[in-house]
């Protein structure tokens, strides 16, 4: 089952009871980040640390969350950091009920507090997110080669700042290490490092930009 980058950064964000890991903010602004970096992997659109441009290369995304955002992109230019901001706006809750339409999570309505309406989203299929974690683990743990999709997964999880939730039991500083060498290209071939790398600095001035507006809110 091939999922977006995306929807692999939900899979793993999130605990075994359906419940989200770190701030809502944060995890938002890394999905902007993986939808867009998604599209610069795939051809789709030039992205810098400065500009984003459609591109028109095949194939053409046929999921509706990467259509609508090359739509939204080949309509007006804007800086990286914008487009994330953008891009993030309703994608979790879309995202999230494209994985319970395709049976990989289950959704639950709850009482948050005791009182609160809230749904949570337990694994219905286990197997995707096991082998989203064992290819991370490979690449950030065990220091392997990753592919260009899992370094852009992992780039993602370092600019939400869940590192901690996604590597509970393995050494902090190593986590870190690793997941800034990914971050910056250092793991990935030459053609990818400007791509993943430029993702990642406009995730992290997105995630700062949603926790300072959140902090003064």
């Amino acid at each position: 089952m091939a999922l977006l980058i995306a929807e692999e950064l939900l899979l793993v964000a999130y605990r075994e009871d359906g419940t989200a890991h770190g701030k809502g903010s944060e995890l938002d602004a890394a999905l902007g980040g993986a939808l867009l970096v998604e599209l610069a992997l795939a051809g789709n659109v030039e992205l810098t640390e400065r500009d984003v441009v459609a591109a028109g290369q095949p194939p053409v995304p046929t999921h509706p969350e990467l259509t609508a955002a090359l739509t939204a992109i080949a309509s007006k230019p804007r800086r990286p950091k914008s487009w994330v901001q953008r891009l993030a706006k309703g994608a979790r809750r879309r995202l999230l009920d494209g994985l319970v339409e395709r049976g990989v999570l289950a959704e639950e309505q709850y009482r948050r507090l005791g009182v609160f309406a809230a749904h949570r989203y337990p694994a219905a299929d286990p197997a995707p997110r096991l082998e989203i974690e064992g290819r991370l683990r490979a690449a950030v743990v065990d220091g392997e080669q990753p592919d260009e999709r899992t370094a852009a997964l992992a780039s993602m999880i370092a600019a939400a700042g869940l590192e901690r939730r996604v590597f509970p039991q393995d050494d902090r500083k190593l986590v870190k290490r690793r997941l800034k060498e990914i971050a910056e290209g250092d793991a990935v071939a030459d053609a990818v490092r400007k791509t993943i790398r430029a993702a990642h600095a406009a995730t992290m001035a997105a995630v700062s930009a949603a926790t300072t507006a959140a902090a003064s809110s």
